[in-house]
């Protein structure tokens, strides 16, 4: 009994801890607000992208299928790390324990549901129905896992002061691939010089435009990209989740009280404001200021009276703590308004990613469109070639398929014997040939020019 009440009085004083330590948990309001400031065309973005938001959602537009999203994970470690999964230079599982949870928060599958720790908001609940998937091609058309290293020699980089600075080469990080076909996002050590915080991760609100959009996509501090290996033990790997809710146009569910230019403040410091969701989300309650804690049936915390707002509640409800876009310890959903304006960004502002014609790798394992299988075993050739193509493999092949540009599959046989293919039948143009053997998998980009 004793063991059992110092564990709990220990969690308790870590959570208080990590809580009163990381008031900048997420960067986003500052950095947008800094953006508005400095940045006038992303002032008129922000407007434009709200208005096209409205515009869809008002039109009872609805997304019918999955929509699959390029991804690309830049991995920047510091150069001492040069093993992977050494320091920062986080390991594969762990890149796919990050991507599995966040395909999970999108599609409802999370662990929570259908029934989570609490009920309250259980029928608010929305299903985004998006998956975000491993490009295999990079933008030069070559074959990728969708995952870049750049070894940098600085330890951290400065969320307060360098925001930015992980995603271009000149500042020692890495630069983004074509953000209107990727979704880019840095994997660094993140750190604070401004005092107050950790900061876990941050995303620019849809509207950067022109030579501003090399900055589109997320930033997460290495220790909260997944659970598992290089995780810390605070991470619940939910900080992708979050940030990308931001990247699709949503605010925090809480009020910030320097938000917007300190407008949420009266003449004595105090927050003012409760429902600052910017338009388009009236399913969540009115919630003046962050809860840290976590959420289960006796949570019944209530900051603002729901009745003086416009929102879909006809009665004064709970704060809904359990949303992704809140702050809490734990969370577990998207309401229905929230999916809504996130696909209205990907139809609206974003509909380039949404259309983009980068193939991917859904399967949720980074193995499956990358080279581990050595060409040492392995000969294919000629490339460029008139139609047929030669195989040779000391091991043996189990499948052979060939997909076009779009990732549509065109060939496909499990009885591969007699060394060569023929795609003469093709238009001219790249495909790419996919080898299993029983030693691994090979992809080989190979150009038809007949």
């Amino acid at each position: 009994m004793k063991k059992t009440l110092l564990t709990s009085i220990l969690i308790l004083v870590n959570t208080f801890l990590f809580a009163q330590e990381n008031t900048k948990k997420c960067m986003t309001t500052p950095l947008v607000e800094q953006e508005l400031l400095t940045n006038p065309d992303y002032a008129k973005g922000r407007v434009n992208a709200i208005a096209e938001n409205t515009i869809w959602i008002n039109n009872k537009s609805q997304e019918k299928s999955i929509i699959n999203i390029p991804v690309v994970v830049h991995v920047i470690h510091k150069s001492i790390y040069t093993q992977i999964g050494q320091g920062n230079n986080i390991s594969y599982e762990q890149i796919e324990d990050a991507l599995r949870i966040l395909n999970e928060d999108y599609s409802k599958t999370n662990p929570e549901f259908p029934n989570p720790p609490r009920n309250t908001f259980v029928n608010y609940a929305g299903t985004a129905d998006m998956k975000f998937c491993l490009a295999t091609t990079d933008p030069d058309g070559n074959l990728t896992n969708g995952i870049t290293r750049t070894p940098t020699s600085k330890n951290a980089f400065d969320a307060d002061t360098e925001s930015n600075d992980m995603k271009k080469n000149s500042t020692l990080g890495k630069d983004s691939w074509d953000p209107s076909k990727y979704l880019n996002i840095w994997v660094c050590n993140l750190t604070n010089s401004g005092g107050g915080g950790t900061t876990l991760g941050y995303a620019y609100l849809p509207g950067l435009s022109g030579s501003q959009k090399w900055k589109d996509g997320l930033v997460i501090d290495f220790q909260y990209f997944g659970t598992i290996d290089g995780a810390s033990s605070n991470s619940d790997g939910r900080t992708a989740t979050h940030e990308i809710g931001h990247y699709l146009g949503l605010n925090h569910t809480f009020s910030e009280s320097n938000w917007p230019f300190n407008s949420c403040l009266d003449g004595s410091g105090n927050s003012i404001c409760c429902d600052r969701d910017e338009g388009n989300v009236d399913d969540t309650p009115a919630t003046d200021g962050i809860y840290w804690g976590s959420v289960n049936s006796s949570t019944n915390n209530n900051t603002c009276n729901d009745l003086s707002y416009s929102n879909v509640f006809n009665t004064d409800v709970l704060d809904m703590d359990e949303n992704f876009m809140a702050y809490s310890t734990n969370s577990w959903m998207f309401t229905t308004d929230q999916v809504n304006v996130m696909n209205a960004t990907l139809n609206g502002y974003r509909t380039s990613l949404k259309n983009s014609t980068v193939t991917v790798n859904c399967t949720g394992s980074i193995g499956t469109g990358i080279n581990n299988y050595q060409l040492d075993n392995l000969h294919i050739f000629p490339n460029p070639t008139l139609g047929k193509v030669n195989i040779t493999s000391v091991d043996k092949i189990n499948t052979i398929s060939v997909s076009n540009i779009i990732g549509k599959q065109m060939f496909y046989t499990e009885d591969f014997n007699v060394n060569t293919i023929d795609l003469s039948s093709f238009e001219n143009g790249i495909y790419f040939i996919n080898i299993n053997t029983d030693k691994g998998t090979h992809i080989e980009k190979i150009i038809l020019t007949k």
